[in-house]
């Protein structure tokens, strides 16, 4: 462990990496629901696009919560995963916005909003600072 505390930013985008995993996990069995549930989808959605980002979405979620325990314990490999993962949700709530439509509106604006936050307290001097002195 480091000998200096955990900056608050970290525990924060902790907090924040575990609230954008179950938000994933909860959308993409939603999105999934609602493709084999047509009848509760609006007619301006492509179901096929709709399956994929649920699958997908489902998938970046999973994964997203494997990492997320790492940045806790100050893993410079997790807080990398975190950050390229990150990455990720933007271009797949980017997708969501542009392929599937208004029933993704919500989560794929509040998805962004999350990883650029993620991904600029990861990237604080004090962060990263702690991060190379914790060896895990």
């Amino acid at each position: 462990m480091a000998s200096e505390r955990r900056p608050a930013s970290v525990t924060l985008v902790s907090a924040l990496t575990w609230i954008a995993a179950a938000l994933d996990l909860v959308v993409g069995a939603l999105m999934i629901w609602l493709y084999y549930n047509p009848d509760d989808l609006s007619t301006s959605i492509n179901a096929d696009n709709l399956l994929w980002y649920g699958l997908t979405t489902l998938v970046v979620g999973v994964f997203t919560a494997a990492v997320a325990a790492g940045l806790a314990m100050g893993s410079q490999g997790a807080r990398v995963l975190v950050i390229i993962v990150m990455v990720l949700r933007i271009a797949g709530a980017a997708y969501g916005l542009g392929k599937v439509g208004g029933e993704v509106a919500w989560q794929a604006a509040i998805e962004i909003v999350i990883a650029l936050a993620v991904i600029g307290l990861l990237s604080t001097r004090r962060a990263s600072a702690w991060f190379r002195g914790t060896r895990v």
